[in-house]
């Protein structure tokens, strides 16, 4: 506390007049006669401690009225978070952090929360000296790296804002405006206006400032509004198909106190409404559910989930999504010297699969490997290799781990020394050699337990009424590797009778291996002669190339970055989206893969298309952030210690009472001068004289009552 008036301060000598009184007491003593000399001894000693009593309290709120009186004409202050700042006469610089996000859009009794913090920082505009530099940054924005300008420019600037998509936290806008700030040597001040969403609040990026400048923070709202969202949305089946049944799992999400019943989520394909389903959610509790449907046609589908009740936040209940139905998938097939296609070739022919989708398949020697560019297809098949150099290992598992799909078949020639090494490469297990014999007579298994539940066999077998199992055929094996499964990513999709391992699916990154013990030979098996050879082969072609990608949407506001898979290679990438904004990028390499990298990506959720030139080359999602949905507030205190911890900033709160122009002006005034105190020690020198008046008018009652007496 300081004070307005310090030489005021020298009145306190005042407050001994009281004492000296006391001191000295003028008053001569009256002569009373009294009848009984013991009454009086009793009486004296009585009386005496009464008035000693009445005489010190008297002391007491004599001199305290006059202490209280000195204090109020000295103007005592509390001093505000910027009394430092606001005596210094150089033009200052000031940061101002505006939180645009759409969670801003949320409403209250004073209206909508970003139309309260834009009045709030039009306020503070208005009390900065017209020379005055401002550093405008709104949480969410485009690549734009803000530099300070004059007040007036600011001011346009902020008229000009609105709210955008591209969450980020506020502790990285903080940091943002503090580096605008230094760019300006003068006394400087952070000032953050938001809804003080918990979700976003903070990073993980821990990283103090060099100078701990004052900030302040504004908070908006503070309530809880209900809010349902759908936080994602994620393509089941691995395999599509035209005239399939496609499944489509919905997460959903009620971050609102109160409970959700009957909740509608409906699935709309190509702009008609095919799935709907209900749900009941608990208060902060997800649920989800699968909606199902069957693609008419091949392409690039678009589709979008949405939720029917109206609620705080719109924009997250409806999510976008792309069905890719493929009109062809392409297949290298690397064969060894002397392995046989001829029955893959044949199973995934035209004539034998007209009906389906159709497949590319471009067939190299195991020479011809190194110098073919994987990325160009789907599916990579290695039939029956003799060996593998250790650079073309490296360049199978970097083409599995970004997305592609391997089919391996071995080779009765095969060095198990390279079989190993591209396993350990793929995180798998490892081969300890052959079992049987080659284009033997005598089985040494045959094959004993599927995984049904697996997507690989999904629709593949249909139970017949009254049958209790599925029954399946058991071709007999005569060759295998003898294969043992390591502690990776892997599953056992088919087990012979022996209980050795004979299809091993294998994750690595983002694709996948079906590793197969046996060639597609009968020399090792009768599988090739058997009706599940082709549908088993057709589906693992396909369950391989059903690249996760299709499904994984951008995020709104965020640099996009897209794999440019079957993309020309003269073309310029182009995004495009529904309101027919353009954004360009040049392509990049990762690997052995082609990407491109929009920076600023899709400012608004929709389906966007990839162009080459005039070209469609696919479709991509694009959708709001999920942490925006949560709009549970941080309790304001707790938000200003969280951000000083992250920042190093001197954060300090500034409550608004309201948005407007006065409100702001007296919060500032109060920030940089302080709370005045001198009415709260006027009424409490005015307290004390009136508690005298009634103590000391108490006393000449007793005195006279006890002359009369």
């Amino acid at each position: 506390m300081t004070f307005l008036n310090p030489l005021a301060l020298l009145a306190l000598a005042a407050a001994a007049i009281p004492i000296l009184v006391h001191l000295f007491h003028f008053r001569r003593p009256q002569r009373i006669a009294f009848s009984s000399l013991a009454f009086l001894k009793e009486l004296q000693q009585t009386a005496l401690q009464r008035l000693r009593i009445r005489q010190w309290l008297l002391l007491l709120l004599r001199t305290l009225a006059l202490v209280c009186l000195v204090l109020a004409f000295a103007r005592p202050v509390l001093r505000g978070p910027l009394a430092s700042w606001a005596g210094g006469g150089t033009p200052p610089v000031v940061g101002l952090v505006v939180d645009n996000s759409p969670s801003m859009t949320v409403r209250d009794a004073g209206g909508a929360y970003f139309a309260q913090a834009r009045t709030i920082a039009a306020g503070i505009l208005a009390q900065l000296d017209p020379d005055a530099r401002v550093c405008l940054v709104p949480t969410a924005r485009g690549m734009v790296t803000p530099e300070p300008v004059p007040r007036d420019v600011a001011e346009e600037q902020l008229r000009l804002l609105t709210i955008r998509y591209g969450v980020r936290s506020l502790s990285a806008a903080l940091r943002e405006a503090y580096a605008c700030v230094q760019q300006v040597q003068a006394p400087a001040v952070l000032y953050a206006i938001g809804d003080l969403q918990a979700s976003t609040l903070v990073d993980s990026l821990v990283q103090p400032v060099a100078e701990p400048l004052p900030a302040l923070l504004i908070p908006i709202g503070g309530q809880t509004p209900a809010n349902l969202a759908i936080t994602d949305v994620r393509i089941a089946s691995r395999i599509i198909e035209q005239g399939q049944p496609v499944r489509i799992e919905v997460t959903l999400a009620n971050f609102g106190t109160a409970a959700a019943e009957g909740v509608v989520a409906t699935l709309s394909l190509e702009e008609q409404r095919v799935a709907q389903a209900s749900v009941d959610l608990p208060p902060g509790g997800t649920a989800r559910v699968t909606l199902t449907t069957t693609p008419a046609r091949r392409g690039w589908l678009p589709g979008v989930v949405e939720l029917l009740q109206p609620d705080a936040l719109l924009g997250d209940n409806t999510r976008y999504l792309v069905l890719h139905v493929p009109e062809v998938r392409r297949l290298l097939l690397v064969a060894g010297a002397q392995a046989r296609t001829d029955y893959l070739e044949l199973a995934l022919s035209p004539e034998i699969r007209q009906e389906r989708v159709r497949f590319e398949i471009t067939r190299i020697p195991e020479e011809a490997l190194p110098a073919s560019a994987l990325d160009d297809y789907d599916v990579v098949g290695l039939v029956g290799l003799h060996d593998l150099s250790s650079g073309e290992v490296t360049t199978l598992a970097r083409y599995v781990a970004e997305g592609g799909g391997l089919l391996f078949f071995p080779g009765a020639d095969g060095r198990l020394e390279d079989y190993r090494r591209l396993l350990e490469a793929l995180g798998a297990g490892r081969v300890r050699g052959f079992v049987g014999n080659w284009n033997g007579a005598t089985p040494i298994a045959t094959f004993d337990r599927m995984d049904l539940d697996h997507p690989l066999f999904e629709g593949l077998f249909v139970r017949l009424p009254g049958q209790r199992q599925i029954r399946t055929e058991r071709p007999a094996v005569y060759f295998a590797l003898n294969y043992m499964p390591g502690s990776g990513l892997e599953q056992t999709l088919i087990r012979l009778s022996n209980g050795l391992p004979l299809l091993q699916e294998v994750r690595h990154g983002e694709g996948r291996v079906l590793f197969w013990m046996t060639a597609p030979d009968p020399a090792w098996s009768e599988l090739p002669l058997r009706g599940l050879f082709v549908p088993l082969l057709y589906r693992s072609v396909f369950y391989l190339a059903g690249s996760e990608e299709a499904q994984d949407a951008l995020t709104a506001g965020m640099p996009a970055r897209v794999r440019l898979q079957t993309f020309p290679t003269d073309a310029v990438p182009e995004l495009v989206g529904p309101d027919g904004q353009v954004y360009r990028a040049e392509p990049e390499r990762q690997g052995g893969a082609r990407w491109a990298r929009f920076e600023p990506g899709p400012a608004q959720p929709g389906i966007y298309e990839l162009r080459a030139g005039n070209q469609v080359v696919r479709r991509v999602a694009v959708n709001t952030a999920v942490a925006e949905s949560d709009l549970r507030p941080e309790a304001p205190e707790v938000a200003a210690r969280r951000l000083q911890e992250q920042t190093g900033l001197s954060v300090s709160l500034l409550k608004v009472p309201e948005a407007s122009p006065q409100a702001v002006a007296t919060a500032l005034h109060q920030a940089q001068v302080g709370v005045e105190l001198w009415n709260v020690f006027l009424g409490l020198a005015l307290g004390f004289l009136v508690l005298e008046m009634l103590v000391a008018f108490r006393a000449r009652i007793e005195t006279v009552t006890a002359g009369n007496a």
